[in-house]
């Protein structure tokens, strides 16, 4: 390992780690996550007015979060497709980059706190980790927060380590505190914060921070925030602040925001998985911090450092009400830091430890060998998005689900390796732990990003509805001869992956309100509506004619047929709500036709 830790090789190593584990269905996976799909469109719309102050969610004001994430994905989109070609992987560029950083930062501060192969293993074993590669892949704050944040505590890891860091430690600490507030808020600031505050208690002494506490240093990160603080407030006439703290972040802080609660315990218990690989040496290395605390060794203080990080910021957010998996991700390179610890000197590890170690691993490696196949199976099917079958067959006659041979033979030979190089990762740490426990647990890590982002969930055509309803717009100028870029589409399904992928134009509104407006257009109009929601809508739009009996439903029916729509409503789009995990039915049909088109199937 000392080879492999040296240099700007080992930078070189962990930067490629990072960065593989992110892009694992960068490419490939559709916008999972509404946060995401909201992101990205609001960023989207910056690009299409020039508007890079205001956060807005078609025309309602989104104020949630800061703007940094949105500029950062602005400049990433503009230099590497545009606003209007709706390429989720542009928007998600920061996020891979944010990894990529989190795990250098790591590595760099580690190096100067626990000594290079320790903190090698560490960084390795946190750019692999199951929470980051995910968040590394998603178009959110949350995987640039961990980059500001780690970056801010490898700053202060310098610091500690006193050998002159200089004024450039001051720089990248005050920068990196700057940009994680532009990014989301208080949680880089909070993060240090606390753990500055518990040092300083527990040590009772300030001069390692010294290197620090310059007099630039908070001008320079408050003038990275308030110069566009100012401008939302007067651009929202003061509603920015007022929504960001009363109605976002005050009700995480007293119930289960947005029904995200859980108990006290919810990230001890998600863990084992999310921080998989790095669970095989996490028990360890939790003993080489109690046993350097405890012996007052000269590793003390790394093992204080390392507590002060992780355990107060782990603490607020297993006490606060409102609980998402990735809240705690800025906690897990001191985890990851000291599983490296453990590893380099699992010599000094007692038997129960590292059998503990490696049973939290082994059942991490067992429930995702058997999620993910579990899950592939349950979502995946063979649509093709190809626009000439679908004319000839998809839209007219429905979506069809069937699992496609070669795509689930792809997702077998991945999960099989995931499988096959966990279980070398437990024979090689039982017999010979090391070095070769460490390369098969990080592989182990990429693994698991191969197979299920990779391969599983990018096959999972189910839960592509937004693709699917996208599909049959592509279809519409054989129906209409309009391009299917001048169709405004109306639907109640409203899920902001539908936004994201149709564009800025489309229109969300309950049945009633997505017909009446097509009703009111005299150009055609795709219309979306989401039967799985209205169960008399459904009937009547399978064909139940406008004496069954349905009241409402057949009225909306029949403004349908006055409308002129262009199919019988059995064209449709039929999978999982991801985000409300229900079976979901969507009826297409375009209104307006021409009635002399040839290629309308209704002539």
């Amino acid at each position: 390992m000392t080879e492999l830790a040296r240099g700007v090789r080992a930078y070189v190593i962990i930067g490629l780690l990072a960065a593989l584990s992110a892009l694992a269905g960068i490419f490939t996976l559709p916008p999972l996550d509404r946060d995401e799909s909201r992101f990205a469109q609001a960023t989207a719309q910056m690009l299409e007015t020039g508007n890079f102050v205001e956060i807005n969610f078609l025309d309602e004001e989104r104020n949630k979060k800061p703007v940094g994430i949105h500029w950062l994905q602005a400049v990433s989109v503009a230099a590497l497709s545009d606003a209007e070609a709706r390429e989720i992987w542009a928007y998600r560029i920061p996020s891979l980059l944010g990894v990529i950083l989190a795990a250098l930062a790591a590595y760099w501060g580690g190096q100067k706190l626990i000594g290079r192969e320790a903190a090698f293993a560490g960084a390795a074993l946190f750019a692999t980790t199951v929470l980051l590669g995910i968040e590394g892949g998603i178009a959110k704050t949350d995987a640039m927060l961990a980059g500001c944040t780690t970056l801010a505590m490898a700053a202060l890891m310098n610091a500690r380590a006193g050998d002159s860091p200089g004024w450039k430690t001051a720089l990248l600490f005050w920068f990196a505190i700057g940009l994680g507030a532009l990014i989301k808020g208080p949680v880089t600031p909070m993060v240090a914060g606390l753990a500055i505050i518990a040092l300083l208690i527990w040590e009772r002494g300030w001069r390692w921070l010294k290197p620090v506490l310059t007099w630039w240093g908070p001008i320079l990160a408050i003038l990275m925030v308030v110069p566009w603080l100012v401008s939302i407030q007067i651009a929202t006439e003061g509603n920015f602040l007022r929504e960001a703290l009363g109605d976002d972040l005050g009700p995480k802080l007293v119930s289960g925001h947005e029904r995200h609660g859980g108990p006290v315990g919810y990230h001890l218990l998600l863990l084992p998985l999310l921080l998989f690989p790095a669970t095989l040496f996490l028990v360890p290395g939790v003993g080489r911090l109690v046993g350097a605390i405890r012996g007052k060794t000269d590793m003390a203080g790394a093992a204080r450092f390392l507590v002060c990080w992780a355990v107060p910021t782990w603490l607020v957010f297993e006490l606060l009400p409102t609980k998402l998996p990735h809240y705690v991700l800025p906690a897990y390179p001191a985890l990851a830091l000291a599983a490296g610890w453990g590893l380099v000197e699992m010599v000094k590890a007692k038997a129960w430890q590292r059998w503990v170690s490696w049973g939290l691993f082994a059942f991490a490696g067992v429930v995702f060998a058997i999620v993910i196949p579990v899950a592939f199976v349950m979502y995946g099917n063979a649509i093709s998005w190809d626009v000439v079958r679908l004319a000839v067959d998809g839209f007219e006659r429905g979506f069809q689900f069937t699992l496609d041979p070669a795509v689930a033979a792809w997702v077998f030979v991945a999960s099989s390796l995931f499988v096959g190089l966990s279980t070398a990762a437990l024979i090689s740490d039982r017999v010979k732990p090391g070095m070769l426990a460490l390369v098969f647990a990080v592989l182990a890590g990429l693994g698991w990003q191969l197979a299920a982002r990779g391969a599983a969930l990018p096959n999972a055509y189910a839960v592509r509805l937004a693709d699917q309803v996208r599909a049959a717009r592509e279809y519409s100028e054989t129906i209409t001869g309009i391009s299917p870029d001048a169709i405004v589409t109306a639907s109640s399904y409203t899920e902001p992956s539908l936004v994201f992928s149709l564009g800025t134009d489309t229109v969300l509104g309950s049945a009633e309100e997505v017909l009446a407006f097509a009703e009111s257009r005299e150009e055609p109009t795709m219309v979306v509506l989401d039967l799985s929601r209205a169960p008399e809508l459904r009937a009547a739009m399978m064909g139940m004619g406008a004496g069954d009996g349905h009241g409402g439903a057949s009225n909306w029916w029949s403004i349908a047929n006055s409308l002129g729509a262009c199919h019988d409503g059995r064209s449709q789009a039929v999978g999982t709500n991801y985000s409300r995990g229900d079976e979901t039915v969507l009826a297409i049909f375009f209104t307006r036709c021409a009635e002399t088109n040839p290629n309308d199937p209704q002539d």
